[in-house]
Parts: C-alpha cells; structure tokens; sequence
C-alpha cells in the first residue's frame, strides 16, 4: 500500500489556515467595492444624463451590471460594466474594475465587425495624451493588466502607430488608480468616465458606433 505523500504548509499557511477572521474581512472588502462601485454608477448614470445629446442613443438605454470573480490570475475582482453592450458580433462597454493586490481601473473596449469607423482616431490621440490614457497594444482584448505588453501611455505612442493599432477588430484605453488611494478612487473614476466620453464625442462626431442587437455577456470572459 502506498502512503500518501505529506503536503506541507509554510509558516504562514499554518497561520492563515488557523485564522477565520482574514476571509472575514475580504468578504466586507468586497462588500465594500459593490457600494463603492453602486455609488459609481448612479454618478456615471448622471453624467450620461448631462450628456445624452451629444451621445449615441444607445447610451439612453443602457444598464449596469456589478459582477465578481474569484481567479484573474489567481486573484478576486470586482467588475461594473456601464454602459455594457455586448452581442456576439459586437461589443462596447465602460468596465470598471477592482482587481485585488493591484488596482481599480476603468477602460473602454470597442469590438466587433461593425467596428469600422477608426479614422476620427487619430483626431483624439492628441486628447488621449493629454488625458494620460493607455492604449491597448495588445491582441487579446480580455487582458487587464498594464504590463508594457499589454497597456502603452498613449504619450509615447505616434500617429503611425496607432494607424496600426487600430486595424485590429478591437480599440481599448484605460487607467488605473492604486489601492492605496482608496479615498481618491469614486473621484478618479468619476472624472475619467467624463474623459472617456469626451473621446467618444471626438472620435464618433455622429454617434457612428452599431453595437445592436446586445445582450449582456458573462462575467467570466472578463
């Protein structure tokens, strides 16, 4: 008969697996990031409000969506989609994120075959850099990250480079904010939200963006 073969903890394995009260608090963690994030929405539903005129109509109709997970990259996360349009021929969706151990962030992800109209692209790369945006340079669009693999400061990217980025099937810009500044995050996402908006007035003067029909997409891509 074979024996079983002995599985190790580390010191602090031992100690965490002996204390309750650690999941305790990242459960009110992430209780706390819903109402931080239910807070973020009825502001974001705000600013849509002041700007519907100048938005495609599409805005008028749409809903939030908080979601959580518990392994992007081995890590928890919490997400809110608003507006969040997705069929399986096109998305566009504002996604902000808690990331546990790394950061909020909020981003804007265009996607799909009905995304044709880019050339107003390169009217906003000046407003991009002056925002402090990152652009996506990467080809998978569900990664979050801001490794230089995947996020670049739009400041060090060139016209001719972003003519490039844009021939792929999907556009993406973000930021992040810290952990850390916690306190700072509900204003920081707020304010980029508006920053995102002005992108999409420049970059689709005539609210040029087709993403029906639309449906809401599962957490779990991401």
């Amino acid at each position: 008969m074979n024996t079983p073969a002995k599985i190790h903890l580390s010191k602090l394995e031992k100690e965490l697996v002996e204390n309750g009260e650690w999941i305790l608090t990242k459960q009110s963690i992430i209780a706390k990031v819903y109402q931080l994030f239910g807070g973020v929405l009825d502001a974001y539903k705000q600013i849509i409000i002041e700007e519907k005129e100048l938005l495609p109509s599409f805005f008028k109709a749409a809903n939030g969506k908080i979601s959580k997970g518990e392994n992007y990259e081995g890590l928890p996360y919490v997400i809110l989609d608003y507006p969040g349009l997705f069929s399986k021929e096109n998305i566009f969706a504002i996604r902000t994120m808690f990331w546990w151990g790394n950061f909020f962030s909020i981003s804007l992800h265009i996607s799909g075959r009905n995304f044709s109209k880019k050339s107003n692209f390169l009217t906003a790369l000046n407003y991009l850099q002056e925002k402090d945006f990152f652009i996506c340079v990467n080809e998978n669009e569900w990664e979050h990250s801001f490794e230089p693999s995947n996020y670049v400061s739009a400041r060090v990217i060139d016209e001719e480079s972003l003519i490039e980025i844009s021939k792929k099937n999907f556009f993406k810009i973000s930021k992040k904010i810290e952990l850390n500044k916690w306190d700072d995050a509900p204003e920081f996402l707020q304010k980029t939200f508006k920053e995102i908006m002005g992108f999409i007035k420049i970059s689709f003067p005539n609210g040029e963006i087709i993403p029906s029909p639309a449906f809401p997409k599962a957490a779990t891509d991401l």
